[in-house]
Parts: structure tokens; C-alpha cells; sequence
């Protein structure tokens, strides 16, 4: 539904994009591909060992090492509506009931949470999604020349609980830096009986990109 906030919503994300000439937020990233494997049904996940490509970013595109609110996207191939792609965006954050629903700056990519700021709804249940990068993962500055250097790395992807709980969901590989990135939009790609709540949020956000596509070279 299009109201007053939303098209001024659309409008501003428009003339962002088109004044950097890019995404209005997360202008500069960088691709990887890798593999997703489902450890739990919790979320409609792929029923196996699935190729994924995902996207490493900085919210606010600062240079070098300059701490971001940093982002992780990963686009599921043939898991969402109509045999389409999921696309799940992250961004650093708290873990806690009010910490994961606000972006905060992080100094490394492999320190803190990536939340998913809102839940998703499933049936009767809302489920929050967030990542932290596995045990094994090096220490990495906030820069995109870290990752590069590394050659990957690895994510564990947890699912929150209204009590605040977290629980293995899947695990995330990346290995191969390089590609093209797609356009990453979790409202349109998503899997049927998966909803962005609360709705009237999840509206905002839709026009957010739609509002960012548009304004975009």
C-alpha cells in the first residue's frame, strides 16, 4: 500500500542513490561465493548443501579500516516464492532484546553479531535471524582489503527467540572472492509463508529499495 511516508521514503532513497551513483546504503562491497548447509528446519532452508553468493559491505562506504555498520547479504538460489531466490540481508549489531533491531558500527568483520533488524514471521511465530562469524575465523579489520587478503571466511546463522534465545540455524562458507553482485532485496525474494514483520515496516523497507533500484546508474 502506497502512503505519504512511503513515497517519501522512495524519494529520498532514490536521490541518495543517484547522488553517490550507487546503492544508497552499502555502496561499496565485495562478492563471495560459497556454500550454505541447513543445521535445523527452524527456517525454510534448502534441504541440503546449497552454492551461495553473497556480499560483504560498509553501511556508510567509509574508507580502509574505519570502523561501519557492516553488512553480510547471501542470496539463496531456487529457495524462495516460485522457485526464485532468498535473499538475506544483515547488518552489525547488538545481540540483545533491543541491541539486534539497532545497526551499530563495527571496527572487524569477525566481532560482533549481523542482525536481520526485524523478524520474520512464521505461522504463529516470530523468528529473528542473525550471524556471527565461526570460531576458526582470523581476526579481520573492517576493510575489504581484509577479506580479500584472508580469502574467505565462515559464518554461523542463528535464529532468536521472543525470550531472547539463540539457536544454531545453518552455516555459512565463503571461499571465492569475485563475481558479480545481484540485487539483493529480502522484501521481494523470500519464501512463501515467510513475512517481514511488523507490517507496516516491512512496507517502509520495500520502498527503501525500491527507492535505491531506481535512483541507481
Amino acid at each position: 500500500m502506497t502512503t505519504p511516508v512511503t513515497e517519501l521514503v522512495a524519494a529520498g532513497f532514490r536521490g541518495l542513490a543517484a547522488l553517490r551513483r550507487a546503492r544508497a546504503f552499502h555502496p561499496a562491497g565485495l562478492v563471495l561465493r560459497g556454500e550454505l548447509r541447513p543445521v535445523d528446519d527452524d527456517l525454510p532452508w534448502p534441504a541440503g548443501p546449497t552454492a551461495v553468493v553473497a556480499r560483504l559491505s560498509k553501511g556508510a562506504g567509509t574508507p580502509g579500516r574505519l570502523p561501519d555498520a557492516l553488512g553480510l547479504a547471501v542470496r539463496i538460489p531456487g529457495a524462495g516464492r516460485d522457485g526464485g531466490p532468498w535473499d538475506l540481508t544483515l547488518t552489525t549489531a547488538g545481540s540483545g532484546h533491543v541491541g539486534r533491531m539497532l545497526p551499530r558500527p563495527a571496527a572487524t568483520w569477525t566481532g560482533g553479531a549481523y542482525s536481520s533488524l526485524v523478524p520474520y514471521r512464521r505461522a504463529d511465530r516470530l523468528i529473528w535471524l542473525a550471524a556471527w562469524a565461526s570460531a576458526e575465523s582470523p581476526r579481520l579489520d573492517a576493510s575489504l582489503e581484509s577479506v580479500v587478503a584472508a580469502g574467505g571466511l565462515g559464518f554461523v546463522l542463528r535464529t532468536g527467540r521472543e525470550d531472547g534465545r539463540w539457536c544454531d540455524s545453518a552455516e555459512l562458507t565463503l571461499s571465492e572472492v569475485g563475481g558479480d553482485a545481484p540485487a539483493f532485496d529480502p522484501m521481494l525474494n523470500r519464501p512463501a509463508g515467510l513475512e517481514v514483520a511488523p507490517g507496516w515496516l516491512a512496507q517502509v523497507r520495500e520502498k527503501a529499495y525500491a527507492g535505491s533500484r531506481a535512483g541507481r546508474p
